[in-house]
């Protein structure tokens, strides 16, 4: 270590030998630049120490949340999902009842994100008559389906209107309406992809579901059910068929959340909905062959899966069997 050099003329005396002893070698060190502390340097360190803990808690975090709201019995027990970035979020399938609809916008105004898009999954009315209390609430977000949904809700909205108004009453849409078509089988959220697959068949012979892979979520609309009875008053036997060819197909993606587009309240949003949806679909055929008319078909089903509810009394499961055994013709609208 370099030390500081003596004073003038101490080095000379100390080779002599006389007058003043001997300089001691000083113990003060130069201080070197890079030891002395700066003012700034406390800043830069609790900066980067800021700075090195965020990815770590961003990686713990998914990119993407769900969160679904259980309608009412009135609403047929629909579930409509809302998919959530930090900052935006999509609705999936609005409700049948305003009432329920009302309840859905409440859900999007407690998320604090701005609602950009709202997905409709098929033409069945319990997925999107009451959507007008959304494009109120939240103007400037597109209500969207893929173009053969859309063309699908214009052309049977009139018998819709017909059948279902005078029951819902004052609880349903003055002016029921259809999405826009989307141009292209996806949606954006915040730079994720939101894929549309379909259509298939499903409960409807055109159904979609939306795929948002970043998260393994699924949200099928009608093509997958948890514990309600199976809407079947819309197929033949080729129907019913490619129904559990589409449940197949999602089963292949192997997700992680499934939200089912109709559940019995107080079911996990899992895979557990494709599963029931596969085993009611293979059981069915079986049980119409076994069966000697309608009333006989609902008891085997009932007894098939005895914890499965139906809805508007025994809508779903009345009339499918009818259809099924042919005491009433297949609906078409």
């Amino acid at each position: 270590m370099r030390l500081y050099p003596p004073r003038h003329g101490e080095g000379d005396r100390a080779k002599r030998g006389g007058g003043a002893r001997a300089a001691r070698p000083s113990t003060i060190r130069r201080p070197r630049p890079w030891m002395v502390p700066h003012p700034l340097l406390g800043r830069i360190f609790a900066v980067l120490a800021l700075l090195l803990a965020v990815p770590a808690n961003a990686q713990d975090a998914p990119p993407l949340t769900v969160e679904v709201l259980r309608t009412s019995a009135g609403s047929l027990h629909v579930n409509s999902a809302l998919i959530m970035g930090e900052r935006e979020a999509v609705l999936v399938d609005p409700p049948f009842t305003l009432a329920d609809a009302h309840r859905v916008a409440a859900m999007v105004l407690d998320s604090g994100r701005m609602l950009t898009h709202v997905f409709v999954t098929h033409d069945h009315p319990d997925h999107f008559f009451a959507m007008e209390v959304l494009t109120r609430a939240f103007p400037d977000a597109r209500v969207v389906a893929h173009p053969t949904v859309v063309a699908d809700i214009w052309r049977s909205l009139p018998f819709k209107v017909v059948r279902w108004s005078p029951g819902l009453g004052a609880n349903g849409p003055a002016y029921p309406s259809a999405p826009q078509a989307l141009t292209e089988d996806r949606i954006l959220l915040e730079g994720h992809e939101l894929r549309v697959l379909g259509p298939m068949q499903g409960d409807h012979r055109n159904s979609t579901a939306l795929w948002v892979p970043d998260i393994r979520a699924l949200i099928p609309g009608d093509l997958v059910f948890n514990e309600v009875h199976l809407w079947l008053g819309e197929h033949d036997a080729a129907a019913v068929t490619a129904w559990a060819a589409s449940v197949e197909e999602l089963l292949a993606l192997d997700p992680a959340i499934v939200v089912a587009g109709h559940a019995r309240p107080g079911l996990p949003d899992d895979i557990s909905g494709l599963h029931f949806t596969r085993d009611y679909l293979a059981a069915w055929p079986q049980l119409v062959e076994q069966a000697n008319g309608s009333a006989e078909l609902q008891a085997l089903v009932r007894a098939r899966f005895p914890t499965t509810i139906d809805v508007l009394g025994d809508f779903i499961l009345g009339n499918s069997s009818q259809v099924a055994t042919g005491e009433q013709p297949i609906w078409t609208e």
